[in-house]
């Protein structure tokens, strides 16, 4: 017996709906060019940014148990830009130097909220792995004519204010975070997670330009390590953006787990694997025959 296939509009908005939705699974780096809001440039063909090793981190209600929630804070300010192949770029002179000299800075404040997905303990080590389920980033741009304080890792001041160049939102359950504390009381882990631009706000290309979509615009790494040391603060987000709303209320250190956290920031977008091509092919091949049957 002949059977007939017919492709409805379901299958094809389906077949289409997956060839994007895989899009995400490739990415590669982007290079963008960084201003300071007045058309100077700062360094050009930039991949990633390279944060202060001395960058804070708190986890707050973090319990090694399966299932259990908690919230993560960063702060750090840049001191680096690299392009592709991780080289530094020479950035315009005055990054991270007196405002009142002409310097400025730009700093990255996040709040991730996590989930513990694992624990194990070998040796008198307990390893805890965590998975992102929300949360967001910011980049912050400041210097004398932008409103803000210069950042200081001792207080926490100085971070999220200034010009709020853009706002990044986590992928939940990309990357992967883990953190193992020792017998002795001292701690190492390391975090890789995705964000994507907030919709509806995009980024101030006045500052970043050249990033070219919305999946995957920020990719974030970092190793985390106890005891805090040289990034040992009082409190995260103390201060509040010019001209925005503040996103990232002030929050004493208080009985957090307080973590030296080095990070760097990498700017990607999203490119189809030959899967997807074929997959797009398929739905766009689909959507013809259905418009020429229903033409007849």
């Amino acid at each position: 017996m002949r059977k007939q296939f017919r492709f409805t509009p379901a299958f094809v908005l389906g077949a289409s709906t997956l060839a994007i939705a895989s899009l995400a699974h490739a990415q590669a780096t982007t290079p963008v060019l960084v201003r300071n809001g007045a058309s100077v440039i700062i360094a050009n063909n930039v991949n990633s940014f390279d944060e202060n090793e001395a960058g804070s981190g708190l986890a707050i209600g973090f319990t090694p148990v399966v299932g259990s929630t908690f919230s993560f804070l960063y702060q750090a300010n840049v001191v680096g830009f690299n392009n592709a192949a991780g080289q530094p770029i020479v950035p315009l002179a005055g990054l991270n130097q007196s405002f009142g000299t002409g310097g400025y800075e730009f700093t990255i404040v996040a709040r991730i909220l996590e989930q513990v997905t694992s624990v194990s303990t070998v040796a008198g080590a307990t390893t805890a792995v965590f998975s992102a389920t929300g949360g967001m980033a910011s980049i912050f741009y400041d210097s004398a004519a932008s409103g803000g304080v210069q950042s200081v890792t001792s207080s926490g001041i100085g971070f999220d204010d200034g010009h709020q160049v853009g706002v990044f939102d986590i992928v939940g359950g990309s990357g992967v975070s883990n953190f193992t504390t020792f017998a002795d009381g001292t701690g190492l882990g390391a975090t890789r997670y995705d964000f994507t631009v907030r919709a509806g706000t995009g980024v101030d290309a006045s500052y970043i330009s050249g990033l070219l979509g919305t999946i995957g615009d920020l990719h974030f790494t970092s190793s985390q390590v106890l005891p805090p040391g040289t990034s040992t603060t009082t409190g995260f987000h103390l201060s509040s953006p010019t001209g925005a709303p503040d996103l990232y209320p002030t929050t004493p250190v208080g009985s957090g787990l307080l973590l030296k956290v080095d990070g760097s920031n990498t700017f990607t977008t999203a490119v189809p694997e030959p899967e997807t091509y074929a997959l797009m092919l398929a739905g766009l091949g689909a959507l013809g025959f259905v418009a020429r049957r229903r033409r007849k």
